[in-house]
C-alpha cells in the first residue's frame, strides 16, 4: 500500500515512499524481571518494499520532531507530538527503527489529574504522524530510547529502570531497576551483539538484552555532564570498545574514557584541561572508525581524537554562531551524531539549529534551524 507525507514537501521536492507492515507481535523477553509478556508466536517483519528517500535525520524538540534531509541540509515540516504542556528541557530524546520506517520519542506529558505521565510515542515516518503515546510505568527522568536489532523491541530509559515496549501490540513489559543512584542518562547498543550499554553517573552497565540481566558495571569515575544528552555513549563499529564522556578528576574536567567490554577493562581517561574543555556533552565516532569526536557545551567546541592515540587529542574547532546565537561561539552543543555514508557529522546546538560538521576538515555547514529546544538527534540511511 503507497502512502505519501501528509505535509507540505520542500519547495520542488516530492517523496513518496510504500509502507512495510510492522510486526504484529514481539519475541517473548522473559527473563530475569524484564519481561514483555507472552509472544509465542512472533511473526517476522514484513520485508515489503520501500522507497529509498535518502538519509534522514529527525530532530526531537519538547512539542515537534523536525526531519531534515540531511543530504541537501534541508529541513520539512515539524511533525507535532501528542504531548500536554512543555516538559523539561533535556527530559526526550528519538531513535529510529533500522528499517527507517518509525521513530520513537521518550518524552513526558501532563494528564487530567495534573500530575505528569513518562511515555514513548511512536511516529510513522511514512505519513509524518505520530501515534498516541504509550505510557510507561515510571515517573523519572525520560532522557535515552534505543532499538534492539529486530526492530521489534524499544528500550526506554525511565527513571532508574529500562523499560521493554512491544510498539506493534503497545504492551509495556517489566521494567529492570539498575538501582538507587543509577538514574540512566543515555544508552547505545552493541552494533555486534546483544548488549546494551547504559550511562549511569560514575560509570556504563552492561546489560545482556537476551537475558535482560545487568551485568557488573564499569566504573568510570566520571559524573554526568550538566547537559542532559542521549550521547554520552557511543560503541565503535566493531563492538570492541565503548566510549563514554563526562566530568572527572580533582577538577571535574572533562574527561574520555575507553571502556573494553570483552576484557572487562576500563582504560585511561583522556584529559581535556589543555582545551578548557569542562562539560562534555556528547561522544561519537566517525564513519571510518579512526576519530572520536567530543562535543563541549561549555566552551562551544567539538574537539577530536585520534583512535590510534587515544591519549593525545588533536584539537579543537569551535562552533560558528548557531541560528539564535548571539554571538559566534555561544551554541552550546547538546548532542553531536554521525550520519550515514558520507553525510558527515551534524551536532544539535543553539537549541533550535544543526549543525552540519565536516570531521577530515573540521569545517562546519551552514546553521540549520529546526525547532525551538531541540535536544537531539537521530539518523537513518534511507
Amino acid at each position: 500500500m503507497e502512502a505519501t507525507r501528509t505535509h507540505p514537501p520542500t519547495a520542488g521536492r516530492t517523496r513518496s515512499r510504500v509502507r512495510g507492515a510492522l510486526a504484529t507481535v514481539l519475541p517473548a523477553l522473559l527473563l530475569a524481571g524484564c519481561s514483555v509478556g507472552p509472544t509465542p508466536d512472533s511473526a517476522p517483519v514484513a520485508d515489503g518494499p520501500f522507497a529509498p528517500h535518502g538519509a534522514m535525520g529527525y530532530v526531537v524538540c519538547p512539542t515537534s520532531v523536525t526531519p531534515l534531509e540531511l543530504a541537501t541540509r534541508t529541513p520539512e515540516a515539524p511533525i507535532p507530538l501528542p504531548v500536554r504542556g512543555t516538559p523539561p528541557l533535556g527530559s526526550f530524546a528519538i531513535t529510529t527503527s533500522p528499517d527507517g520506517r518509525t521513530a520513537y520519542v521518550v518524552t513526558q506529558t501532563a494528564t487530567a489529574r495534573g500530575s505528569t505521565d513518562d511515555v514513548v510515542i511512536p511516529i510513522d515516518l511514512v505519513t509524518q504522524r505520530a501515534e498516541r503515546p504509550i505510557v510507561l510505568p515510571g515517573h523519572g527522568a525520560t532522557r535515552a530510547v534505543v532499538v534492539m536489532h529486530d526492530g521489534r523491541t524499544v528500550l526506554a530509559g525511565d527513571g532508574t529502570t529500562v523499560v521493554p515496549v512491544d510498539p506493534a501490540t503497545r504492551s509495556v513489559g517489566t521494567p529492570l531497576d539498575l538501582g538507587p543512584g543509577r538514574t540512566v542518562a543515555g544508552m547505545a547498543m552493541s552494533p555486534t551483539s546483544s548488549t546494551l550499554y547504559v550511562l549511569v553517573q560514575d560509570g556504563v552497565v552492561p546489560v545482556d538484552t537476551s537475558t535482560a540481566r545487568a551485568g557488573t558495571p564499569f566504573l568510570t569515575g566520571l559524573g554526568l555532564s550538566s547537559v542532559t544528552s542521549p550521547h554520552g555513549v557511543a560503541v565503535s563499529a566493531d563492538g570492541a570498545t565503548v566510549y563514554v564522556v563526562g566530568q572527572g578528576g580533582a577538577d571535574f574536567g572533562g574527561r574520555l574514557v575507553p571502556i573494553d567490554p570483552a576484557a572487562g577493562t576500563v582504560g585511561a581517561a583522556t584529559g581535556f584541561d589543555q582545551f578548557g574543555i569542562t562539560d562534555p556533552a556528547a561522544v561519537a565516532v566517525t564513519a571510518d572508525g579512526s576519530t572520536v569526536l567530543v562535543a563541549d557545551s561549555a566552551n562551544n567546541w567539538i574537539v577530536t581524537v585520534p583512535v590510534a592515540d587515544l591519549g593525545t587529542p588533536s584539537g579543537t574547532v569551535r562552533l560558528p554562531t548557531g541560528g539564535s546565537a548571539a554571538s559566534a561561539g555561544t551554541d552550546h552543543p547538546s548532542d553531536l551524531v554521525v550520519g550515514p555514508g558520507t553525510t558527515g557529522a551534524f551536532v544539535v546546538s543553539g537549541l533550535d539549529s544543526v549543525l552540519p560538521f565536516a570531521p577530515a576538515t573540521g569545517a562546519f555547514g551552514r546553521p540549520i534551524r529546526v525547532c525551538e529546544g531541540a535536544s537531539s538527534l537521530a539518523v537513518t540511511a534511507g
